[in-house]
């Protein structure tokens, strides 16, 4: 008896969690669908659904999230990038070239010794102004540089050529590893599961289902930002002398302005015309950073004026004083006097000497915090900064609400990592929500018809059994839903064939342990031992099938990707529930069955 009660107790309290799980689904589909935005927040749903509180800059759920359907279900955005591969290589390259200038000048300090590597080439170029050097280049030095291969040219020169197979690698790794940032980045976001692919040798594929209108635009920032943090002095002395040279020679729609207290800077409402026509005109050693100015209508509301706001350029030297790598830590922060956010950042013990070297040399000009291409802000340096703390204000003419998202992005983007090369979107799409909706029907009513085919099946052939089978197979179906709400996964098209496949999978369990019961009974064994050898002798039968199917569910998890991965996790979450509710749950109904009956007779 009291083992009877543990087992029972054992299958209440799958239920219980199992409904706890459903909870916010159910509050979610009030709202008519299932799409994030709960159909009410009142009473009990405050407990279960709350929006997401933001710690250290990234997205965290206070109470398990409700089960979502995926973009071919829901509706979504689509978006494909393509990766410039070559530009990883390129940034290799120029890493490598910088470690070999500062070996050889460890090795022999004031070594006349020219290393270039030229942007677009695949090897790098070693010039000694004594022959005599040469003798560095040696294979213990070469043992740091294994991808690279020795060509000798001359006497003095040296050429280190990239090997072809380091060059694929590296592509690879890019794509891979961008993949991986994107993940990191949209999951912080707090998008529900997004679908993250490669697709052919240097695009990637993303899926955001249910995706808000606002927050389309902040995704694409995110996802396509490379996040190169770098800090770079901006040319002071030289910038109005460079600028004044357009005086008088813009076209339409270009304007030169002071900013910053005087310094000369070419302005335009939009920033490709800007690149346009600098493109080719600035120094070697110089680059132009570019920063937008907003002009509100609202500050408060986000509304900006596109027609007054611009963006301005600045003069910046192309050399980098510190880059990202060198931070260890990135959160936002609120500014107690002003009250406003910004990014604090922990350099590591290398890019605290840096950064206090660099800030004690350059005090009094102007110190330009670059993201990529644009100025995340230009302060002046007061004073050395030492002890390896910086902060990054995020400009004061935006909203409150406004900076505190950038913010938020920024940190983002650093705790999760630059994307190895730069991306370029090809194209997006929005899956609209009737298509969705027609899948959803459809699905559904496969799953009612399918269920209810079986169910007038098993009540037919097995009478009261088949009674038994049907209540475990409603079970088993609201374990799955619960396992794969409990799980965070996305319900998609192909997942709903994995439920309708695991009702089939389910019945067969039922049918081969009912039929073995069958056999034992018509040889003339008592109900109870009719059972007990019934189950006993299916056991085998039922767990082969299912591990089997387990396993080809877990190599399609492992190697698949969106909709296949999707199936996969479905089957193994009901490959879980059957074995669960098909053995478990129906033996322990026939066990009572057995101590509530009067008559030795099995209806099967």
């Amino acid at each position: 008896m009291k083992s009877t009660l543990v087992r029972w107790s054992i299958v209440f309290v799958a239920l219980a969690v199992a409904i706890y799980a459903l909870i916010p689904t159910y509050i979610d589909s009030q709202s008519g669908k299932l799409d994030g935005e709960p159909g009410f927040l009142d009473g009990i749903a405050e407990h279960f659904v709350e929006p997401p509180a933001y710690e250290g800059g990234e997205a965290t759920w206070r109470h398990r999230q409700p089960l979502t359907l995926g973009l071919d279900l829901q509706g979504g955005l689509l978006l494909q990038y393509h990766v410039y591969v070559d530009r990883a290589v390129q940034d290799r390259l120029e890493r490598i070239e910088r470690d070999i200038a500062e070996r050889f000048e460890n090795e022999r300090p004031g070594i006349d010794v020219n290393v270039r590597h030229a942007r677009g080439d695949t090897h790098i170029d070693i010039t000694f102004g004594n022959s005599a050097d040469r003798d560095l280049l040696d294979d213990d030095f070469l043992l740091h540089f294994q991808q690279l291969n020795r060509v000798d040219m001359s006497a003095t020169q040296v050429r280190l050529v990239m090997d072809e197979d380091y060059i694929d690698e590296t592509k690879g790794f890019a794509v891979e590893q961008a993949i991986e940032t994107i993940r990191s980045r949209v999951d912080a976001l707090g998008v529900a599961e997004p679908t993250i692919a490669r697709q052919g040798l240097s695009d990637i594929v993303v899926q955001l289902p249910g995706i808000r209108d606002e927050d389309v635009e902040r995704a694409k920032r995110l996802i396509g930002q490379t996040a190169q943090l770098r800090f770079q002095m901006v040319d002071d002395s030289g910038t109005n002398t460079y600028f004044n040279q357009f005086r008088g020679q813009l076209p339409e729609g270009f304007a030169l302005r002071n900013i910053d207290g005087g310094y000369l800077s070419i302005t335009h409402r939009d920033k490709d015309m800007l690149v346009r026509l600098l493109d080719g005109r600035v120094p070697d050693d110089r680059v132009i950073g570019f920063q937008h100015h907003p002009v509100y209508i609202d500050r408060e509301e986000g509304i900006i004026d596109e027609t007054q706001s611009y963006w301005k350029t600045y003069l910046i030297y192309r050399e980098t004083e510190v880059t990202g790598d060198y931070i260890q830590d990135a959160r936002v922060a609120i500014d107690q006097q002003f009250n406003r956010p910004y990014v604090a950042l922990n350099f590591d013990a290398r890019g605290a000497e840096l950064f206090a070297e660099t800030t004690t040399n350059y005090v009094g000009q102007r110190f330009a915090i670059m993201m990529d291409d644009e100025v995340v802000s230009a302060p002046v340096i007061n004073e050395p900064i030492t002890g390896g703390r910086a902060r990054i204000t995020m400009g004061s003419m935006r909203s409150f609400t406004e900076i505190q998202e950038e913010a938020q992005d920024l940190v983002i983007s650093l705790r999760h990592g630059a994307l190895p090369a730069p991306l370029e979107l090809q194209f997006e799409t929005l899956v609209g929500p009737t298509l969705g909706q027609d899948s959803i029907d459809s699905s559904i009513l496969a799953l009612l018809v399918g269920s209810a085919l079986v169910i007038i099946f098993m009540l037919f052939y097995y009478k009261v059994s088949g009674f038994i089978s049907t209540i475990a197979l409603t079970m088993n179906l609201i374990l799955i839903m619960a396992g794969l709400a409990w799980l965070g996964a996305v319900l998609t098209l192909p997942g709903f064939a994995g439920i309708i496949l695991t009702v089939g999978m389910a019945v067969d369990a039922n049918v081969i342990i009912y039929e073995r019961i069958r056999e034992e009974y018509v040889l003339g064994k008592p109900m109870r031992e009719s059972i007990n050898e019934g189950f006993n002798k299916a056991y085998s039968a039922v767990f082969d099938a299912n591990i089997t199917t387990g396993l080809a569910a877990l190599v399609l998890m492992h190697y698949g990707t969106g909709p296949i991965r999707g199936f996969a996790v479905t089957l193994l979450v009901g490959i879980a529930c059957t074995l669960f509710t098909a053995v478990y749950v129906t033996r322990l109904f026939f066990v009572e069955w057995m101590d509530r009956s009067r008559k030795n007779k099995l209806s099967i």
